[in-house]
């Protein structure tokens, strides 16, 4: 691995040289606030702040979960021609870390929006709404440093987006302040945060990666805990596989149900305009009908 982003790292170099050279003399590059992002979340939360001012780039593709995704070379040497780089950090995007300073050399900010939140390598902090909330404000100071010009207008926005964050953080202490059921079996480890944060039970089918298989044993020690505890309702995902939760929910005589790690959206998601808050809001009619 670390010669493959080694080499990378070269291709990159010389692509950015290219990029340079390449460019029409007197060529200026578009005006405004110029910023990449490396996935979803990051993504929406920058993009509301950046507003009208800018460009915000999410790197990830439509339909690809953040765990399968790496950057071409293009897009690493692209990144190279901005103002601002947000990236979450270890253990979603460690090769971001690992181009941090050559981008500070060429001066572009950047900002590693999940340092010091990130624990147990679980890296779906993103999923509490209050630490979204921390997430938005370290977005929101990398955006002014980028651009001071227009910090009015961005503070304008990432009040906006603060409010509707502790209203749906007030939202899900309401309702699941109610539940009468703990325990959510989910398609991979992505909510520890958010079962945290709601003294929920998360219990997961795979681990922190949607990637990593259970064993057939530990298939059996699942299917005999949802009977053993009543539960009526396994969760899946839209940008993983439902057959392991399907295989559970036929095992036990459950229910299938949505629980979204908003890691990524599907192109229908984007079509139907789908966003962090809207996915946040069908994740929590989800947990009512399975929980209360």
């Amino acid at each position: 691995m670390r010669w493959k982003m080694g080499a990378l790292l070269l291709l990159v170099g010389i692509l950015t040289l290219a990029m340079v050279a390449c460019r029409p003399k007197g060529q200026v590059p578009g005006e405004g606030l110029k910023v990449y992002t490396t996935f979803y979340p990051l993504y929406d939360f920058t993009a509301k702040i950046v507003g009208d001012k800018g460009t915000v780039i999410n790197l990830q593709p439509v339909g690809v979960g953040p765990h399968d995704y790496e950057p071409s070379p293009q897009q690493i040497a692209a990144i190279h021609d901005s103002k601002l780089f947000v990236f979450l950090g270890e253990p979603m995007d460690p090769w971001a870390k690992k181009i941090e300073g050559q981008l500070q050399v060429k001066r572009v900010k950047t900002v590693e929006v999940g340092k010091g939140l990130i624990e147990n390598n679980d890296p779906h902090i993103w999923t509490d709404p209050v630490l979204a909330q921390e997430m938005a404000r370290r977005i929101y100071e990398g955006v002014v440093q980028a651009d001071p010009a227009n910090r009015d207008y961005y503070t304008e926005n990432y009040k906006r987006l603060e409010s509707r964050l502790k209203e749906l953080d007030q939202k899900y202490r309401s309702v699941l302040s109610q539940a009468k059921r703990k325990e959510i079996v989910t398609n991979h480890a992505a909510f520890g945060y958010l079962a945290r944060r709601y003294g929920l039970e998360q219990i997961p089918i795979t681990g922190i990666s949607p990637q990593q298989e259970p064993s057939p044993q530990k298939m059996a020690e699942l299917i005999e805990l949802i009977k053993s505890r009543g539960i009526k309702y396994i969760f899946m995902e839209t940008l993983a596989s439902p057959k392991l939760a399907e295989t559970l929910a036929r095992e036990t005589g459950a229910e299938v149900l949505v629980l979204n790690p908003i890691g990524g959206l599907t192109q229908k998601e984007m079509d139907a305009g789908e966003d962090y808050f809207s996915l946040m809001e069908k994740n929590l009619e989800s947990l009512k009908k399975a929980l209360l």
